[in-house]
């Protein structure tokens, strides 16, 4: 038993990682990057194909308010990208193709629209759509 933190975290990024996780019963696609081990609670999490979570990622499931336990699910649907050290909170749910940028914070119950950008500490979308970063000439 204590070797498992220490296994868990050497396969952080690899198929390994993903196929542990399911067993603990989340719900992951495929081709998905998970680089954290912060899912509390691993039945309430869904990750879709082709998803991203990068390292030092918490996706919390439980809150406590006036000393009762509160637990929803977190849900990161197909090609969104959750950058590195940021928080999605319980309830919350990132849109198809969603970018959030490293060290955000994505609120309570939040429902972010597919194709667009995020950031801060709560997050507020960037000005650009996708369409138009994507079409840039360089």
């Amino acid at each position: 038993m204590l070797a498992v933190p220490s296994l868990v975290r050497m396969s952080l990024g690899s198929p390994l990682f993903n196929w542990w996780a399911r067993l603990m019963g989340t719900r992951i696609g495929k081709h998905v990057w998970c680089e954290t081990w912060w899912l509390p609670e691993f039945d309430l999490i869904t990750i879709e194909d082709r998803a991203t979570v990068n390292r030092g990622t918490v996706l919390q499931t439980h809150l406590f308010h006036d000393r009762v336990m509160a637990l929803e699910k977190v849900h990161i649907k197909c090609g969104a990208t959750l950058g590195a050290n940021s928080f999605m909170l319980p309830g919350s749910a990132l849109g198809e193709r969603v970018t959030v940028h490293p060290g955000s914070l994505v609120l309570r119950q939040d429902e972010v629209p597919r194709d667009t950008i995020w950031q801060g500490n709560p997050i507020s979308a960037l000005d650009e759509p996708v369409e138009q970063l994507i079409s840039k000439p360089n």
